[in-house]
């Protein structure tokens, strides 16, 4: 499996990282999913439950994309998003889940994308490329 590479790590460019904010409660695929995504040119902070996620979010600025498990040990993810989305600026927010999602829920909640688990990381990466964080769009 050979997944793209950002045009900004390719080039070797000093341009800032798109910054993704990962809350998963499962440790090995918490880890694993960070470690693909910093390799795809991601800067991630990943955090294990939804208390922690709400202090990154409410002390470090400017994540570009928020990807939450559903189902977290202190919370249910969506409590997380209804967060995200007063933010300014918004990040991109993806609900990731091993459950059936209701079909209007993206567009109530306001989430971009809902990835089933297991994950199709190659799928996962070429969607947050092709959705690139507001910052880029003005860079390109």
């Amino acid at each position: 499996m050979s997944l793209p590479i950002p045009e900004a790590v390719a080039a070797g460019s000093e341009a800032r990282r798109p910054r993704v904010l990962l809350v998963d409660d499962h440790d090995i695929g918490r880890k694993s999913l960070a470690r693909l995504l910093e390799a795809m040119g991601f800067d991630v902070t990943a955090v294990i439950d939804g208390t922690s996620a709400f202090e990154k979010l409410e002390k470090e600025i400017g994540f570009d994309y928020l990807l939450t498990d559903v189902r977290l040990p202190d919370l249910d993810g969506r409590e997380i998003v209804q967060v995200a989305r007063r933010l300014v600026p918004k990040p991109r927010i993806a609900l990731i889940t091993g459950w059936d999602v209701e079909p209007d829920e993206s567009d109530r909640l306001g989430i971009d994308w809902v990835f089933l688990k297991p994950l199709d990381v190659q799928d996962m990466v070429a969607k947050l490329q092709q959705a690139p964080p507001p910052w880029r769009s003005s860079d390109v």
